[in-house]
């Protein structure tokens, strides 16, 4: 059924990929290089029903390892939900699905939440789920805050994240920007119970 799943998903995103849009990001990353996200794929509809998939790659620009997948997408109101696959060089392959709600959105405000679960199957043999939900604030003035909690049945660990970024700057096109982001995760549980991780930085973001 797994590998069925994911056969539909190839399928159906590569049929996505004909006469799609290409799009993606260029990240600066304080441990350094940048990370850079391309994107390919179509999305048939408007924007209040809309479905659509296609292909995908991330990395970084001093090297390691790239991610390749594909994904599907589906919006209708204020409803959605998306299926992606994934591979990871030197690390495994992760399959994930995700189902989110608008709460709240106004002119300046929106509220989000979701939920999602994945099948992550590392090279040396390990596998595991995540599963886990959360809620996404964003301003239009480009502000956001994030609060997710998940859990790993195998290890027996949850995971609460909160993030946070304050936009310092926007071209007047909106495609580049800089941010102040930071934010805190605590770990319950598992191997990593008790660990608490904090991080703040300021980073240059372009879109195209």
């Amino acid at each position: 059924m797994f590998s069925k799943s994911i056969g539909i998903i190839v399928v159906l995103a590569t049929l996505a990929v004909v006469n799609a849009q290409f799009g993606g990001s260029i990240t600066s990353n304080s441990r350094g290089g940048a990370d850079v996200f391309a994107r390919l794929g179509h999305q048939f509809g408007d924007n209040k029903r809309n479905f659509g998939g296609g292909v995908f790659a991330s990395g970084n620009t001093l090297g390691g390892p790239v991610t390749r997948g594909a994904f599907l997408s589906g919006n209708a109101d204020r409803f959605g939900g998306s299926l992606s696959h994934s591979r990871t060089d030197n690390f495994g392959s992760t399959f994930s699905q995700k189902l989110n709600a608008n709460l709240f959105q106004n002119d300046k405000h929106k509220l989000d939440a979701n939920a999602f679960h994945s099948r992550t199957n590392l090279d040396n043999g390990f596998k595991f789920n995540t599963v886990g939900g959360g809620l996404d604030y964003n301003h239009a003035n480009g502000h956001g805050a994030s609060v997710t909690a998940s859990r790993i049945p195998q290890l027996n660990m949850n995971t609460v994240d909160v993030t946070g970024k304050a936009n310092l700057w926007k071209s007047a096109d909106r495609a580049t920007s800089l941010d102040l982001t930071g934010g805190v995760s605590k770990n319950f549980g598992g191997p990593l119970d008790g660990q608490t991780n904090k991080h703040i930085g300021v980073g240059l973001s372009h879109d195209f």
